[in-house]
């Protein structure tokens, strides 16, 4: 080939390639060729946000306390001049109960709404404080199906449940028209239901006609307990747990009766049952219900009250325990269990001061560690070892 015709060639190539060159050029736009309605920020390209990261697990701790109940010395000791003041004796648990995600015990007492002198035992009427110093440690809910409902009649249920609306707390147990055996709340996201039956009404059932027995105290009927637990499966709760006021009282030892209602409860959809009314510590179990384990608390003994060994001769009506229920969801699978529980014994410290008794309920564990600011005489101490004792027998399942 000549080299005329070499570069004749060579510059026909070059021109090719410089006119593909402008292909892949794209001039910037001028502000006339950019339609004014859109703005930059819809021409900017924008890069797929990655989609938020789900929390494997949600866990979350629910905590349940006994019978908080108010003799004349109680309520005595909280008269103050402005009304009454039930904070005093709250101070050492209030830690654990805000501590926990959500607090429920069981106030067995009865509020009058007419002008009557307080009163003990046996029909209970007190000053409508307590549910103040309750609220202020942080419980969240309340059982109201006890054997003291009906302590002041009918009305005497209406003001329960008005006083603790008045407070934002809640409440199973008891209503004023519509029979309503469960409560069910989201706690993060775990939607627990709690339901709560009363098994005796202190032979004053004839204060209510049978149709408002029927709808305004939740009184243990198994075949109606059992369709309560599916009712509020059916209603999205996640986890039931059954609070019973049931057994005998001062007896240590779970009754025959309440061993086989739990078996048939737990068979039947329980995840947890806790009981109270004994006014002492029962023994506790677990009940295996196919792949499942549930653990049955039969008596958390007196979380509040003035029953003790020189009142009743009785030191184990002083005892009481707390329970930390530690549950998880595992949000992928959205199963919920019961992770472990933890209890936490309690005892009821009554001293004098000024001519005046006060009452403290003390975590024993952290009273015989030294870990509360308060003196404790050494009389004191050997009977909280005692209480720790006796408890730890008690509940040997799960104290270490």
């Amino acid at each position: 080939m000549k080299r005329g015709m070499r570069y004749i060639i060579a510059v026909l190539i070059l021109s090719i390639l410089s006119g593909c060159s402008s292909i892949y050029t794209q001039p910037e736009a001028s502000q006339t060729d950019i339609d004014e309605n859109v703005t930059r920020e819809e021409l900017t390209p924008t890069l797929e946000q990655p989609p938020e990261t789900v929390e494997k697990n949600t866990e979350i701790d629910i905590l349940f306390a006994g019978d908080i109940m108010l003799h004349m010395p109680q309520i005595n000791s909280a008269k103050v001049s402005f009304g009454y003041d039930f904070t005093l004796p709250f101070q050492y648990v209030k830690p654990y109960v805000e501590k926990a995600d959500f607090a429920i015990a069981n106030i067995e007492t009865s509020f009058s709404d007419k002008d009557k002198p307080f009163s003990g035992f046996p029909l209970f009427n007190s000053p409508v404080e307590i549910l103040d110093a309750i609220k202020l440690t942080g419980f969240d809910l309340l059982s109201t199906a006890n054997n003291h409902v009906l302590d002041q009649g009918k009305d005497g249920i209406i003001k329960m449940i008005d006083e603790i609306d008045k407070r934002e707390l809640l409440y199973v147990g008891t209503s004023k028209d519509i029979y309503t055996p469960y409560r069910i709340v989201d706690v993060e996201g775990i939607k627990i239901g709690i339901m709560t039956y009363a098994f005796y009404l202190n032979g004053l059932n004839s204060r209510l006609t049978d149709d408002e027995r029927g709808r305004m105290i939740n009184v243990f009927e198994e075949k109606r307990a059992i369709k309560d637990i599916e009712n509020a499966k059916a209603d999205g709760a996640e986890f039931i747990i059954l609070f019973l006021h049931w057994g005998n009282e001062y007896q240590t030892t779970a009754s025959d009766y309440q061993r086989q209602t739990a078996k048939t409860l737990a068979e039947n959809g329980a995840d947890i049952i806790i009981g109270s009314h004994p006014h002492v510590i029962q023994d506790s179990e677990t009940i295996d219900v196919g792949n499942k384990k549930v653990n049955v608390f039969y008596s958390l003994g007196n979380f509040y009250s003035n029953q003790r060994k020189e009142t009743m001769g009785n030191s184990l009506t002083e005892d009481g325990a707390m329970l930390n229920l530690h549950i998880i969801k595992d949000n992928l699978s959205n199963e919920v269990k019961l992770e472990r529980v933890t209890p936490i014994p309690t005892w009821v410290y009554k001293r004098k001061t000024n001519e005046k008794n006060e009452y403290f309920i003390l975590p024993v564990k952290d009273a015989l560690d030294g870990n509360l600011d308060i003196d404790l005489p050494e009389g004191v101490l050997t009977r909280l070892k005692k209480s720790y004792e006796d408890t730890s027998t008690q509940l040997n399942l799960y104290i270490n």
